[in-house]
């Protein structure tokens, strides 16, 4: 009984954590970048990546050493639907990841990157398509926990 609680506990905190970075992340790009905040973004971006890290182990945990065991989620279709948004978010996020990571240097060097228009829009739209997609998963959740469509 520890485990399942410790376990759920990490993975809805991760989650929490997962969908508060995403947030100021965008937050951030909403406001424009300057020196004093784009640091903060790179560190937005580092929390993001860990605790998305956090879910990805937490729900491992959760679906083979709790209760319900590696049957019930494998046979479940909602928990392929949010194994599939997971992978679909964590793909999207590759390109502000990338974009920041490029950026380390000249942040270093106390400079601010050069941010066109075209730049400040796509990642603004891929950082609010991970957001809705972040906020389907509970929805998922619930379905595939309470054995929605499996004749549970």
């Amino acid at each position: 009984m520890f485990w399942s609680v410790f376990w759920a506990s990490v993975h809805y905190l991760g989650i929490l954590m997962l969908f508060g970075f995403l947030y100021g992340e965008l937050l951030l790009w909403r406001t424009g970048i300057n020196e004093r905040n784009i640091r903060t973004l790179l560190w937005l971006d580092i929390g993001y990546g860990l605790s998305a890290l956090a879910v990805l182990v937490s729900g491992i945990a959760r679906a083979g050493w709790t209760e319900k065991g590696w049957d019930f989620y494998l046979s479940s279709p909602w928990f392929h639907g949010k194994v599939t948004l997971f992978i679909l978010i964590a793909l999207l996020s590759l390109y502000p990841t990338k974009v920041l990571l490029g950026w380390r240097k000249t942040v270093k060097a106390g400079h601010v990157p050069e941010i066109d228009a075209t730049l400040q829009r796509n990642l603004r739209g891929v950082l609010v398509a991970e957001l809705h997609l972040v906020v389907l998963m509970p929805i998922l959740a619930a379905l595939m926990a309470r054995g929605v469509g499996m004749g549970v």
